[in-house]
């Protein structure tokens, strides 16, 4: 009998649909969890692809923490996000879009319909609620200054260059809402940065983060400030002692239940080459201490527990991700997630009771929502969103390490193709992630298991500069953006090219962003690729620094761009400068209207390399961002990308 189940359980895998392009619609994304004051329930949004309308269709559910039972918590809005439970837990607040702006909305959890209760002519980034639950705050972006029907010029300050207007900048209002009044807090011309806002247990500040204007080249120049919720002008925190510089890259700031401690996140040593640790100052000012100084990881965002004592934090770690208790004197306590990853850092909340609940991913299953009941437990999934995508016949994944040539800890994950045969030969496609400050994981990945269905095996590099295996690789790509990436990522492939299942005569390699940047250095450096895909790709490290949105991730790469010596590296490391040695065939894919690598990076090198006669392609996207942001484009592109190595491969 047993035999005989074993069979019908191998006939059924045999008979189990692979993943196909088809089934992206079946990807859900769950994500922002918040547990219920009373420790019962998770509320977070449900997002599920719209190919009919081409959106994200999202709501709010309700998930029981005891019986994993789910509920609709909103109908029909489709833009419902950012769920947060008033103090008490009788009142659920969130955001919906009024006539293209967001706006405030509060639902009794008795039941009923929700309340608008902000009317913000620019819409509303994010709220907090005040602790005794009568208040909001909220932050807004001004409007714009009325002006002559042609006068549309504006004045340049830390914009992209595919701005067509001035950018207003945003600041705190405050919403009563027994008395349905609103009322400015902040003004001026800098801004408010970001979704960073908390309120003191007391409710007599707030705490934010600033910037000295609403450009968004103005990011690497943010301040901690706070601000009493009476009125009055911000003031800056208490900086720390090497740290002008380092306060200004601090975010995530929180006060301690107990009100007597500040939390932020911050780059070690100020510097942003470096990943984040958490810092605690006393809330009535002082010297930050270094509470996660032990753990050497990319440490975003803390929680706090409710008895103000420790923290919990999560961040990429090996193969999967990690789970913290941190002590305030730095003592800390690893959870245990097994194969579980949480998602990201915003995924995340915390009970009053010690449970944690979070949005994870296993290596064959795509996001659900899991509950800890404690640090010795194991994790327990409480929804069954995505059971006919777990379900099917999908590649396996092995994790394997290596070390660089200097001595760093690299590693990455193969995706095999679902009835693999150790047998036959098999095309490798890398796959290599962006950032760099990002990792391939053991995790869910719709284009991994796509590509590997077509019967290809997927490489996921991580090379130095990637966030999962301490400060010294995360911060190795310091003035080293291409040489010592491409090194780790050919050390790795030398590896896998000994395996005899490997086609040696048939290997792709591909990326998005920063593994574009990679994919067109490694093929101006590195012969024998059969074919290549570069998705918004930095071609010239100068113009992309001179044109986009961002220049903080370039302070990691140098410390400025002015000097001859910078310059000369700069071109040293820019994929262009090698297009004479770029023999192989190219797809190069980008939104036309990409504000973080702009698509004149791609036309750079589409036009060097046809005036070369080599085989290139260029296919672009007419929307704005840096990846699609709608369902259906955001599919056409793996769509294309797997096309075009089906047919390189043959």
């Amino acid at each position: 009998m047993k035999r005989f189940g074993l069979l019908l359980a191998i006939a059924a895998i045999a008979g189990a649909q692979t993943f196909d392009i088809e089934h992206y619609a079946k990807i859900d994304r769950l994500t922002d969890p918040h547990i219920s004051p009373d420790g019962k329930s998770v509320v977070l949004v449900l997002s599920q692809p719209n190919y009919v309308d081409d959106r994200w269709d999202s709501e709010l559910v309700q998930v029981e923490l005891a019986t994993g039972r789910v509920r609709n918590v909103t109908h029909q809005r489709n833009s419902a996000r950012f769920p947060r439970w008033s103090p008490s837990g009788d009142r659920l607040a969130f955001l919906a879009e009024v006539s293209g702006q967001s706006q405030v909305f509060i639902l009794e959890t008795e039941g009923g319909e929700a309340e608008q209760v902000t009317h913000a002519p620019t819409g509303v980034q994010a709220f907090a609620w005040r602790p005794d639950g009568k208040a909001l705050a909220y932050i807004s972006p001004d409007e714009a200054p009325t002006r002559e029907k042609y006068n549309d010029s504006f004045e340049v300050e830390a914009n992209d260059y595919l701005m067509q207007a001035g950018t207003q900048p945003s600041h705190l209002w405050i919403v009563s809402l027994g008395e349905g009044t609103t009322r400015r807090l902040t003004s001026g011309h800098w801004s408010v940065s970001g979704n960073n806002l908390a309120w003191s247990p007391a409710g007599e500040r707030i705490v934010f983060v600033s910037q000295p204007s609403s450009g968004t080249r103005d990011s690497d120049k943010r301040s901690i400030e706070t601000i009493e919720a009476a009125g009055g002008q911000p003031t800056p925190v208490q900086p720390v002692p090497i740290a002008e510089l380092q306060q200004r890259h601090c975010s995530q700031p929180s006060f301690s239940p107990d009100g007597r401690w500040l939390l932020v996140s911050c780059p070690i040593d100020g510097q942003v080459k470096n990943q984040s640790e958490l810092l605690i100052l006393a809330a009535s000012g002082g010297k930050f201490t270094r509470v996660s100084a032990a753990i050497d990881r990319n440490l975003s965002r803390g929680l706090w527990t409710v008895d103000s004592k420790s923290l919990i934090a999560t961040a990429p770690d090996g193969a999967g991700s990690a789970l913290w208790s941190i002590g305030l004197d730095g003592a800390t306590k690893r959870w245990q997630l097994g194969k579980v990853s949480i998602s990201g850092l915003g995924e995340l909340d915390f009970t009053r009771d010690g449970q944690a609940a979070f949005v994870g991913t296993e290596p064959n299953r795509p996001p659900e929502l899991y509950v800890l009941k404690n640090q010795q437990a194991e994790p327990v999934r409480l929804t069954n969103f995505h059971a006919e995508v777990a379900r099917m016949n999908l590649g396996r994944m092995e994790w394997l390490s290596w070390k660089s040539d200097d001595g760093l800890p690299l590693s990455g994950v193969l995706t095999f193709p679902p009835d693999f045969d150790p047998g036959k030969k098999y095309p490798l496609l890398l796959n290599i992630h962006g950032g760099p400050w990002g990792s391939s994981r053991e995790t869910f990945s719709e284009r991994s298991q796509m590509f590997a269905a077509r019967g290809w095996i997927i490489f996921e590099p991580n090379y130095r500069g990637s966030d999962n295996a301490g400060n010294a690789l995360f911060s190795a790509v310091y003035r080293d953006h291409g040489a010592g990436p491409g090194r780790d990522v050919m050390l790795g492939l030398a590896e896998i090219k000994k395996r005899p299942y490997v086609d040696v005569s048939r290997i792709g390699v591909s990326g998005w962003s920063y593994g574009g940047y990679m994919t067109t250095w490694l093929i101006g450096h590195y012969q024998g690729w059969k074919a290549a895909m570069a998705g918004a790709a930095v071609i010239d490290l100068s113009d992309d620094y001179n044109l986009n949105d961002l220049r903080l991730y370039t302070r990691a790469f140098s410390d400025t761009l002015s000097t001859p010596k910078d310059l000369a590296l700069i071109k040293e490391q820019s994929p262009i400068t090698y297009v004479d040695q770029m023999k192989t065939p190219l797809l190069m894919i980008s939104d036309t209207r990409d504000m973080r690598v702009p698509v004149t990076q791609s036309y750079k090198l589409f036009h060097a390399l046809q005036e070369r006669g080599q085989e290139v392609k260029m296919r672009l996207y007419p929307v704005p961002g840096h990846v699609p942001a709608d369902p259906y484009r955001a599919r056409d592109v793996d769509r294309h990308w797997a096309d075009w190595f089906s047919e390189q491969f043959k």
